[in-house]
């Protein structure tokens, strides 16, 4: 083994901690919304409600299919760190669609109260944030 090759030790650079805790982070959004859609309508966060907020309806093929776009973006994440490819285009995904995401729902607060404002949009700067780490952090000079 050459002195430029990765150790074992070195797999867990930060491009792929930003990416997994994505990952991780989204992980139960996307398990609920999958498989219990009308507790993530419902519920989701922890009861708090935001997405059930007028004047939306429920919907429960729409909940589904984000649980499983969620799922599947979850797995090549996963998939990306477990065999060392390259993180960058995984990362670039989440970002965009964590500004998306973002951009959207910062334009739509007036529902909530000052608690839920603060915690819905420190919670989707999380993913923009780890994902333009994980874009920085992956480039191969």
């Amino acid at each position: 083994m050459s002195t430029s090759e990765p150790t074992r030790q070195s797999r867990w650079t930060v491009d792929r901690i930003a990416i997994s805790l994505i990952a991780v982070a989204m992980l139960p959004a996307g398990l609920q919304a999958a498989f219990a859609p009308k507790s993530f309508y419902d519920d989701f966060p922890f009861g708090r409600g935001w997405i059930s907020r007028p004047p939306d309806l429920y919907n429960e093929h729409l909940v589904r299919d984000v649980g499983a776009l969620f799922l599947a973006l979850i797995i090549v994440t996963l998939w990306t760190v477990w065999r060392q490819s390259p993180t960058r285009p995984v990362a670039g995904a989440w970002l965009a669609f964590g500004l998306f995401h973002l951009t959207y729902h910062a334009s739509h607060l007036d529902e909530f109260n000052g608690t839920d404002k603060v915690l819905l949009v420190g919670s989707l700067v999380m993913v923009p944030a780890l994902a333009a780490v994980a874009l920085w952090a992956g480039r191969r000079n």
